[in-house]
């Protein structure tokens, strides 16, 4: 199969996010220009049953439905209006493995059982300091054995890519992000019995993108 680009992420979006904002619209088709989707897509084997920590607009899971690399999906969020335009956009994807969106957050309790993939995209800059080892150490708990836990997080360093990721995420949310070394990071996974697969420095425009495929 041919690897997908940025730019196949974003014409998927186009096809599938068609009503809301047009300013959501927007940010929605340009954001794989700016995080590597692509490399989060193709890290995911086929027939994969999927948990999205923190979907958002649920551009990742709704991608991988349009390329019918689903068995089964659930993503949540504590944004209803991103849930919402989750829900929307899915009505237009060609599987009829439809990914689940559930507007509730990190701090309740999480989906029962474990899944081949659960993924962390942009997430742990958002969630308090006191959360962010519990809600990795959760989200490694739900990796079956065999399966990847997916993480991508913006990154701290150079200190000039950091300052237009805080503020980018400042203007657009009004939150002030708190980073995380990849070290603790892999600390935490590692410590649930995951191991580093992969681990990557991605760089979109002035964007820093920090990645880790962990495997259990």
């Amino acid at each position: 199969m041919k690897k997908v680009t940025a730019r196949d992420v974003s014409r998927i979006a186009q096809n599938m996010y068609i009503s809301g904002s047009w300013p959501r619209r927007m940010m929605i088709y340009a954001r794989p220009y700016i995080c590597p989707f692509e490399e989060l897509v193709a890290s995911v084997p086929s027939e994969a049953a999927v948990l999205d920590v923190g979907c958002g607009d649920g551009l990742f899971l709704n991608t991988l439905c349009h390329m019918n690399k689903l068995s089964s999906a659930t993503g949540f969020d504590t944004n209803s209006i991103a849930i919402d335009s989750a829900r929307e956009a899915r009505r237009n994807t060609s599987d009829v493995t439809h990914p689940k969106f559930v507007e509730w957050s990190i701090e309740n309790p999480w989906p029962e059982g474990e899944f081949d993939v659960v993924s962390m995209i942009d997430v742990l800059h958002h969630v308090p300091l006191s959360g962010k080892k519990l809600a990795i150490q959760t989200a490694a708990s739900r990796v079956k054995s065999g399966g990847l836990l997916l993480f991508k997080d913006i990154g701290d360093r150079p200190k000039w890519r950091a300052l237009f990721n805080s503020l980018h995420d400042f203007v657009l949310t009004g939150e002030r992000v708190t980073y995380t070394p990849m070290d603790v990071v892999i600390s935490w996974v590692e410590s649930m019995g995951l191991k580093v697969k992969e681990k990557r420095t991605i760089n979109r425009l002035w964007y820093g993108h920090e990645m880790i495929i962990f495997s259990k």
